[in-house]
């Protein structure tokens, strides 16, 4: 198996990748922008905002979309349709059930972040997300069809419209309320829908008839998905939102700051796991689990390979990537910066084994365990927080991180004969062979 000469592999990661550079460009664009034009506590208040709605619509990918990509990339005519109409009822009920959770949680959180402002946003955004119906059912059937094309045209319209408005208030050197960057939240949501529809029309195809038999089969498979992305969600974001219960919304800004930094982390990662599941899934149903082997040992050293030398720069340069993204305001981000940059080193192994285990029909392994390591983590970082202020939360974390990898690293051994130390061999090979790729261009032989 040549990844490098398959079609697949070229066209697809080139608009998956570009789909993430475009949302680090405009969101950490945003992020540039919006951290210079408001205050330490309205910008903490903003990120608690944020890691709490990328729960709810986390909460909806994990449930919807592995299933839906399961299936209706092998169903034929018959029951693709029918596969694209439980799919989207589960969209509905999962966001029915979103937007009546976050009306009741609404005045809770408000409270214990002393946020008043946050309770109003949360009522703003229920029109958000239920505009995300369609925009992300619309990328779940481009996904299954593994045409990417669309998905990076209709996120870089709907980040492209909310960077726009943040550099407008920035050129014009006025602050934003909070209010109104909800409301630019679902402009851009309902201009990337539609832009999202022209790309997808050619596949839409659905029943009117209700297919309770699909729903069943589509929710008990991505059950456990949806677990498992709640859980890991929950599991990346508690930090910050112990940090406003104990601390400040100021001290929640300055953390938020530093984690910004894994936004490069993210863009590789995301991008990988993206375009290997499909992959991945279509490859056991044809040569079995072995062929997650490979995918897993080479996906994850080609992650390693790309990302360190970003966890170098920011490690040994914390200082100037600070002063770059955030400004000297937010320097006592620094030490929290270098930790969280050095646990990302384990994401690659964390992010590809959940790859796994759900393309290998194992997605309860990865529920569980998540779980597990999410209770653990919320211990770390109260007792990281108690003992050592906003650095323990990072702390709690890279600890936590560290006890997930090992156990599915003993998984992945047990299961399909993983081998840690392929994936090193791997990382050293993409610098070699690029290496040789370069000096070919310059003509040194």
């Amino acid at each position: 198996m040549k990844m490098a000469k398959d079609p697949y592999w070229l066209k697809s990661g080139i608009y998956t990748v570009l789909s993430r550079m475009a949302n680090l460009i405009f969101g950490f664009g945003s992020f540039l922008l919006l951290v210079r034009i408001i205050d330490k506590k309205h910008f903490g208040i903003w990120a608690l905002f944020l890691t709490a709605t990328s729960i709810i619509e986390v909460a909806r990918n994990g449930l919807v979309q592995n299933a839906q990509i399961k299936y209706a990339s092998a169903a034929d005519e018959i029951e693709y349709p029918k596969i694209l109409n439980a799919s989207l009822t589960l969209n509905i009920l999962v966001t029915i059930s979103s937007v009546i959770l976050m009306c009741g949680v609404a005045h809770v959180l408000g409270v214990v972040w002393k946020s008043p402002e946050i309770e109003v946003m949360f009522y703003l955004y229920t029109f958000t997300t239920v505009v995300l119906i369609a925009f992300s059912q619309f990328n779940f059937i481009q996904q299954a069809k593994f045409d990417f094309k669309g998905i990076f045209y209709s996120n870089a319209v709907r980040q492209g419209i909310f960077f726009a408005a943040i550099l407008y208030y920035f050129l014009t050197r006025k602050a934003p309320s909070l209010i109104d960057l909800v409301v630019y939240q679902t402009i851009a949501a309902v201009t990337g829908a539609i832009t999202g529809w022209f790309f997808v029309k050619k596949y839409f195809r659905i029943t009117f008839s209700f297919e309770w038999e699909w729903v069943k089969k589509l929710f008990h498979y991505g059950k456990y998905v949806f677990g498992t992305s709640i859980s890991s969600m929950i599991y990346q974001s508690i930090d910050q939102m112990i940090l406003g219960g104990m601390l400040t919304t100021a001290e929640v800004g300055a953390f938020n700051a530093a984690s910004r930094t894994t936004n490069f982390i993210d863009v590789p990662v995301s991008a990988v796991s993206s375009i290997v599941f499909p992959q991945s899934a279509k490859r056991v149903a044809e040569q079995g689990k072995e062929a997650l082997v490979y995918l897993y040992e080479r996906s994850v050293g080609l992650l390693i390979a790309l990302i360190l030398p970003m966890v170098i720069v920011c490690v040994f340069m914390a200082k100037w990537v600070i002063l770059v993204i955030a400004g000297a305001k937010y320097f006592d981000a620094i030490p929290v910066m270098q930790v969280i940059m050095i646990s990302s080193l384990l994401q690659p192994y964390a992010r590809q084994f959940g790859v796994v285990m759900d393309s290998a029909g194992m997605p309860k392994v990865n529920f569980y365990l998540l779980l597990i390591v999410t209770i653990f983590n919320v211990i770390a970082i109260y007792f990281g927080i108690k003992y050592f202020g906003v650095v323990g939360a990072a702390l709690g974390s890279g600890i936590a991180m560290t006890i997930f990898v090992t156990i599915a690293l003993r998984i992945l051994k047990k299961e399909f004969g993983v081998k840690f130390h392929h994936t090193f061999i791997y990382c050293w090979k993409f610098y070699v062979d690029g290496l040789r790729m370069v000096l070919h261009k310059i003509g040194v032989k």
